[in-house]
């Protein structure tokens, strides 16, 4: 591949900027919705593997992979030269003409799918690919009931908005006469006040109240997330979900599996997280690690399911684009060739249990749960109350970012580290990460 021409590159991407110059044109010309995480944001001017770099060289370990996207980290080889060559070939034309990359990456997916799930629709992000699956799951059961997870979270299109409970609904706003919400299976702050296993798994059979008095007796779908991202890595048992989906299928629903996070191997050893419990979904949708951070989101189902879901339901512009799609057929190749699965499910463990020794040191430390590369921190003012140590949680990101390592949040009150890496993060790495956050634990509780 040729070298890139600086020369034709506009000059304002090359220059070097300070942070104060760039805060400044964003004060200027983005709307406030677009913000950041710590006082002093970060000027991120490049990265490599799981490193990211400011515009001073400082290098940061990232254990959040932007959020949950950069699974093959950054400037992986085979990644960035496949941008190249697609690049140089053809970047976009819409889904109105076929192209190579799009109808190669469908069958990709078909191949790596649970069994029954063959038929792609390509979009743009994960909302869109949430929405899109409802509204085909609608049509075909001809039921406006969309039953959702209590803190769970799917996006922030007007549907995706509507089953998100998990404190993005900031103004008010009116819900879909058909949506409905059911406990997840959150162990640690259980609804119901009691403990796993003795509970006979009451979150789950609730979904069944929820059908036979708050809809009339039918659903379109019920939509699911393996682990809850946003919601603060939350993982219910694999009994909830097997549950749920007994119950979905009673009623004659689809059973949509949110994997916008969980997908492409994050969780270890399976392509998608709702495999560890072997349930089979009607539906994926995915997203983020789809294409390790270049725009691409979709879902995959069963042909009955989408043969009536045609192009006067739904158009998208920049969906399957050429771009997109080889640099999400890079993804999986790298996924398959370097054993991605196995890594996740091996480092995971390892990390998980290095987090867990954390604990034992660290009162702020309520819980540490998850799977592979997916884990969660749960940071709590007291053990026995569990009441959420919020301000603390902030406290704790801005000492690791101090520190070069940059870690995400979550949870309803803000109180939950996630940690979701890159799968180019090496053992090491993850000695310097946790011995970084002990140090920040130990500062701010002091």
């Amino acid at each position: 591949m040729s070298e890139v021409n600086k020369d034709l590159v506009p000059k304002e991407l090359t220059k070097k900027y300070s942070q104060k110059e760039i805060r400044e044109k964003e004060k200027s010309f983005i709307v406030p919705a677009v913000g950041h995480y710590f006082k002093e944001p970060l000027l991120i001017v490049g990265g490599h593997e799981s490193t990211l770099v400011d515009e001073n060289g400082k290098e940061f370990l990232d254990l959040f992979s932007g959020i949950s996207t950069t699974i093959t980290g950054y400037n992986h080889p085979k990644f960035v030269e496949t941008l190249k060559w697609q690049a140089e070939n053809l970047v976009y034309t819409s889904n109105l003409y076929s192209t190579v990359p799009y109808a190669v990456l469908a069958e990709k997916l078909a191949g790596i799918a649970p069994d029954g799930l063959k038929k792609s629709f390509l979009l743009s992000s994960g909302s869109e690919a949430n929405e899109a699956a409802l509204f085909m799951a609608k049509k075909y059961k001809n039921s406006p009931y969309i039953i959702a997870c209590t803190r769970a979270y799917h996006g922030r299109t007007t549907l995706a908005r509507e089953i998100s409970s998990a404190g993005w609904r900031t103004v008010p706003e009116s819900h879909p006469s058909g949506v409905r919400f059911t406990p997840y299976g959150y162990c640690y702050r259980c609804l119901f006040g009691k403990s796993y296993p003795e509970c006979d798994m009451e979150c789950a059979h609730y979904l069944r109240e929820v059908i036979k008095t708050q809809t009339n007796n039918s659903i379109a779908a019920f939509i699911v997330e393996p682990i809850q991202g946003v919601g603060g890595i939350i993982q219910a048992p694999n009994e909830f979900f097997k549950i749920t989906h007994e119950i979905v299928k009673e009623f004659d629903g689809l059973f949509i599996s949110d994997e916008v996070q969980t997908g492409f191997g994050r969780t270890g050893t399976k392509w998608w997280g709702i495999q560890h419990s072997n349930v089979n979904p009607d539906i994926i949708t995915m997203a983020k690690s789809f294409a390790s951070g270049v725009p691409i989101a979709g879902f995959i189902t069963r042909p009955e399911y989408a043969a009536e879901y045609t192009q006067t339901d739904s158009f998208t512009t920049f969906g399957g684009n050429p771009l997109s799609c080889s640099a999400a057929i890079a993804v999986i190749d790298i996924i398959q060739e370097e054993n991605y699965l196995e890594k996740a499910a091996s480092l995971g463990e390892y990390l998980k249990k290095q987090l867990i020794t954390l604990k034992e040191d660290h009162e702020l430390i309520g819980e540490v749960r998850g799977q592979g590369i997916m884990l969660g921190v749960e940071l709590v003012k007291n053990e026995t109350t569990k009441e959420p140590a919020s301000e603390e949680m902030i406290l704790v990101m801005e000492e690791c970012k101090n520190n070069g390592l940059l870690i995400g949040k979550g949870g309803l009150d803000g109180n939950v580290i996630r940690i979701q890496p890159p799968l180019a993060l090496k053992r090491e790495e993850t000695n310097r990460a946790c011995n970084i956050l002990d140090k920040a634990l130990t500062k701010v509780e002091k």
